[in-house]
């Protein structure tokens, strides 16, 4: 059963990678005509309707006091803060280059998980992260996408949310069911979203065509409902930074969709990139099948 629930969250990760390379891309059609605010407001409040449904079941879960506060931290660094600051970065560098700058996350993820979960970083580990950021260097150079300083910054900083809000999910999920987690961390973020997005709208009024109402749409309910479970869910089995070693897979996706949705190209070395994230995937999911062989063993 182990063995099975650990090979389900390998394919969950390609999955939720797949959706979140194609947000950069749906988000960088919305920025076209919507402020990043908007775009951000739309995109989680949209992604309620799902996650209410899959957390029916446990939506009578009693939360322990002392954890709130987790879950507000959930809400407020990885759902409000981060959303908003990648949109910003997507409207302002291009989908190819927020989704590359974004893949620096497994550093993130690695060491706050060291300092805060006391989770090891093995030499593996090490490894992997060398070949992400060689990969992500190395797709950089071949994606093509203009690079704005504000932009960038922008998206660096949601990497250091992002990574903050991972551990807090790796905490919460060891006590609650993940869709549970994502949820409330979801509801918790529309505090900030809808007032957010109200004024963006107010200063800069939209015709919703039905183009920007079917991204909306799939922003929401796959790119943020659906991938923000599956991710969860993964945080839920695999250690926090063995899931963010997945990271590279999503600047690949980014990048490929772009080039057919976006016209946005790349050059060759894009292929060197794709064989050092793809070792960096094989060498985590190695890694992660001999630790916990080792561990039933004891």
């Amino acid at each position: 059963m182990i063995d099975k629930s650990r090979g389900q969250a390998f394919g969950l990760l390609f999955l939720t990678f797949f959706l979140w390379g194609s947000v950069y891309v749906g988000g960088k059609l919305l920025t076209q005509e919507l402020s990043p605010a908007l775009v951000a407001c739309l995109r989680c409040s949209t992604a309620m309707v799902p996650l209410l449904l899959m957390a029916r079941p446990h939506l009578h879960t009693k939360i322990q006091r002392e954890d709130w506060k987790y879950f507000i931290l959930v809400g407020v660094l990885g759902y409000f803060l981060t959303i908003f600051l990648i949109q910003i970065g997507i409207a302002l560098t291009g989908s190819a280059m927020a989704s590359l700058i974004n893949a620096l996350t497994p550093v993130s993820v690695t060491i706050l998980a060291a300092l805060l979960l006391k989770e090891t970083i093995t030499p593996v580990k090490l490894l992997c992260l060398a070949l992400a950021l060689a990969g992500t260097a190395v797709i950089t150079q071949g994606a093509g996408s203009q690079s704005e300083l504000l932009g960038i910054a922008a998206v660096l900083i949601s990497v250091v949310f992002w990574g903050f809000a991972s551990v807090f999910m790796r905490r919460l999920t060891a006590k609650y069911p993940a869709v549970l987690v994502t949820t409330y961390g979801m509801a918790i973020s529309l505090i900030f979203h809808i007032p957010a997005g109200i004024l963006a709208y107010a200063s800069q009024p939209v015709a919703f065509t039905p183009k920007i109402v079917l991204v909306v749409l799939y922003l929401g309910f796959f790119g943020s409902g659906v991938a923000q479970y599956t991710w969860t869910r993964c945080l839920s089995i695999l250690p926090a930074s063995t899931c963010s070693l997945f990271y590279p897979l999503q600047p690949v996706f980014a990048a490929l969709l772009g080039a057919v949705i976006l016209k946005e190209t790349f050059t060759s070395t894009f292929a060197i990139g794709l064989a050092l994230i793809s070792l960096d995937v094989v060498l985590s999911t190695w890694e992660t099948k001999k630790l916990a062989e080792a561990k039933e063993q004891k």
